[in-house]
């Protein structure tokens, strides 16, 4: 498996407080190997994806083998959700990248055969986005998204408002749902979620 597209980039969204579990989700042991920074650069590695990880923690960095096809980018405003963080992707990529796929760090499940049916649900149509959904939630920061005019104003005018929520900028663009298991998609954002993952295992 392997995407071949040109202005298609991946971002994995590594910035977060992690204030819930206690400590930095980024760097928890990975049930695969390494952690869930590294386990996420290697599925889209597999895909051969041009890769960035959003993050201000130094610590990203240092865990990051040079040889892995990533690079980091500073958040411009950190802990500020990930709204703001997408809209600076589309800021900083619009005038070189079509579409970008996002994932999260703290879904450990997800998997690179996971991600290229991702991928194949929106190759049909590219002018939607797509979103994973697991039957009962909608899973906006597992998704694919095109980079254009009407996508970014509508953007840029929810964050203006004061508004911050994902679903409702996803709400008000074209976009389609990719549907998987709801344990794929597993977001894990307390110890205690962590410990009932890790008992499933």
């Amino acid at each position: 498996m392997e995407i071949k597209l040109k202005k298609f980039k991946a971002f994995i969204l590594a910035g977060g407080k992690s204030s819930r579990m206690g400590s930095d989700k980024a760097l928890i042991k990975h049930h695969e190997g390494g952690n869930w920074l590294t386990h996420k650069i290697k599925i889209l590695n597999n895909l051969n994806l041009e890769t960035f990880v959003i993050t201000n923690y130094t610590s990203h960095l240092k865990e990051v083998d040079k040889r892995n096809n990533v690079e980091f980018i500073s958040d411009a405003q950190p802990f500020d959700g990930p709204l703001t963080c997408i809209e600076q992707i589309f800021s900083s990529f619009k005038k070189t990248t079509q579409n970008i796929l996002i994932i999260p760090v703290d879904m450990p499940n997800l998997n690179t055969k996971l991600i290229y049916s991702l991928f194949k649900s929106w190759e049909g149509n590219q002018n939607f986005a797509v979103i994973s959904h697991d039957g009962n939630f909608a899973q906006p920061l597992f998704g694919i998204y095109p980079i254009n005019e009407e996508n970014h104003f509508k953007l840029k005018k929810k964050l203006s408002s004061g508004k911050k929520n994902f679903l409702g900028w996803v709400d008000q663009i074209p976009h389609k749902y990719f549907y998987a298991k709801n344990g794929d998609l597993i977001n894990i954002n307390s110890k205690g979620e962590f410990l009932n993952m890790n008992n499933e295992i």
